[in-house]
């Protein structure tokens, strides 16, 4: 008889603008991945929305692809395990219908709820979810809806996460899981369960949440119709999984105290693996998929995102890459030749955690040309987020390696600025994503590794070691003081032009 074949596990992460799915194989070797995106409106400034319902057919489409164009045969498809973006409600009527578009996670529309959280409950906010009040969270967001849209609050049956609709529609049951139950900010982080006290503001009971497993826990079969969408067999084993954020860390290895993941990312994230929660009230504290460890995250609003962005604001039509880009934004000088950006887009989160901030570029003469500009951004995202990693020198700071993951890690030289600003050496990984963690979590999940951490042993993968010139750190520590410097300043005018 012959012996069954090793299986396959797909990794679906529901990010903040495309859903991608990623294929290992038994040994955690990383075989390909494709995403699929969907769009993201901004009704009015500060404000940025998905419909729930255009993240079913990317999942779908970006599934299709990765079979059809990857070495790995839809039958052997041995478990499919999920990741998203956090702080993303869905708000579902009787009919599990969605009564209005989710609000992503850099929504900035809740600052006068998260001004009376706090005032009123933000030391108990704080104790019991281990978390600040801010825009990002979840109790703020809903807060706004029951006051604002009180005809829509009235019909609302269940409140889920991203990626809770999303194993809604694999498995037919709705599931969450802690780091992700957490990232809602209704999450008692000291008892393990939904919070009384934090639902009491929004006058919800926890019956209408999801149940919460741990994040390799197999929650169900996939179904039939979902499975026929897909082009996979029924029945595979679906695993619960986390954040996006939280499989991004593991994923990349980072399960060492004092080491730490860089994300180059819509968002920057820096996160700092701890051995147990140490809740910071600049820091944003998660349960790391490897228990008892924890991480807290500097994290920034708007990274790659801002990129974009001023690709498409200065580049007259040229797209919007690093390869288009770098070749001219390396012949300008470092320092943009007095130019400088600061990516507050959509307010900032650490180490500010101020909504109204606003993003500018400041000393710019008849002499910059479009390199200039995004040789600036290049240089502003890392300064946010060396201004984001001296939050963490409070818990100690990186001890360890730091390693780089996400799709910045595209751009080489933007790579190399940030290793200058930080003047730390890095270790890039240009295959980890939140996608890839999410598949290795499903290795274990149908139980072909005992634990998440074995599950790592065959993972490995190539990382490219960058280390900081000494001349141009020392160059970009001086400029770093004018970027502070230039914040504080323009920080009241920020706050005026937000209204």
């Amino acid at each position: 008889m012959q012996a069954s074949r090793p299986p396959y596990l797909l990794g679906i992460d529901l990010g903040t603008s495309s859903c991608k799915v990623c294929a290992v194989d038994a040994s955690g070797r990383h075989l390909g991945a494709r995403s699929a995106g969907y769009p993201t409106l901004t009704p009015r400034a500060g404000w940025a929305e998905q419909d729930p319902r255009h993240w079913v057919p990317a999942a779908i489409e970006a599934t299709r692809c990765l079979l059809s164009e990857c070495p790995v045969p839809s039958d052997r498809v041995g478990g499919i395990c999920l990741s998203s973006a956090a702080h993303i409600p869905v708000l579902l009527d009787a009919g599990g219908n969605p009564l209005r578009n989710a609000i992503l996670w850099y929504d900035q529309r809740s600052l006068n709820e998260v001004e009376e959280l706090q005032s009123q409950r933000g030391e108990e906010i704080f104790r019991l979810s281990h978390n600040s009040v801010s825009p990002t969270w979840t109790l703020p967001q809903l807060l706004w809806v029951r006051r604002q849209e009180p005809e829509a609050w009235s019909k609302v049956l269940r409140v889920a996460l991203s990626k809770d609709c999303l194993s809604k529609w694999l498995t037919g049951r709705w599931t969450t899981d802690p780091a992700t139950a957490l990232s809602s900010m209704l999450f008692d982080a000291n008892a393990g369960g939904w919070s009384g006290p934090l639902l009491e503001p929004l006058g919800l009971a926890d019956e209408v949440l999801p149940e919460v497993r741990p994040s390799t826990a197999q929650v169900g079969s996939l179904a039939a119709a979902a499975a026929e969408d897909l082009g996979i067999p029924s029945g595979v084993p679906v695993i619960n999984g986390t954040l996006d954020s939280a499989a991004e860390t593991y994923g990349a290895g980072v399960i060492r105290p004092g080491d730490c993941l860089l994300r180059l990312a819509t968002a920057g994230g820096i996160h700092l693996v701890l051995e147990e929660a140490h809740p910071h009230p600049g820091l944003i504290t998660y349960p790391h998929p490897v228990s008892p460890l924890w991480y807290s995250q500097a994290g920034t609003n708007s990274c790659t995102s801002a990129l974009q962005w001023v690709f498409r604001s200065v580049g007259s039509g040229r797209p919007g890459t690093f390869q288009e880009w770098d070749s001219d934004v390396e012949t300008v000088p470092q320092g943009a030749e007095g130019l400088f950006f600061h990516p507050y887009l959509s307010g900032e989160r650490c180490p500010y955690w101020d909504g109204r901030l606003r993003a500018s570029f400041t000393g710019a003469t008849f002499g910059h040309r479009p390199e200039h500009f995004v040789r600036a951004a290049y240089e502003g995202t890392a300064f946010s987020l060396r201004d984001a990693l001296r939050v963490l020198d409070d818990l100690g700071g990186p001890r360890g390696t730091i390693t780089v993951v996400g799709g910045g890690t595209a751009g080489r030289l933007w790579t190399r600025i940030v290793c200058d600003v930080l003047g730390k050496p890095l270790q890039v990984s240009r295959v980890t994503d939140s996608a890839y963690g999410a598949a290795l979590l499903g290795l274990v999940g149908i139980g072909l590794y005992p634990d998440v951490s074995q599950a790592l042993a065959g993972s490995r993968q190539e990382l490219e070691i960058v280390t900081p010139d000494p001349e141009r750190a020392g160059a970009y520590t001086a400029l770093f003081q004018h970027y502070r410097e230039i914040q504080q300043k323009l920080q009241p005018v920020y706050h005026t032009l937000a209204g």
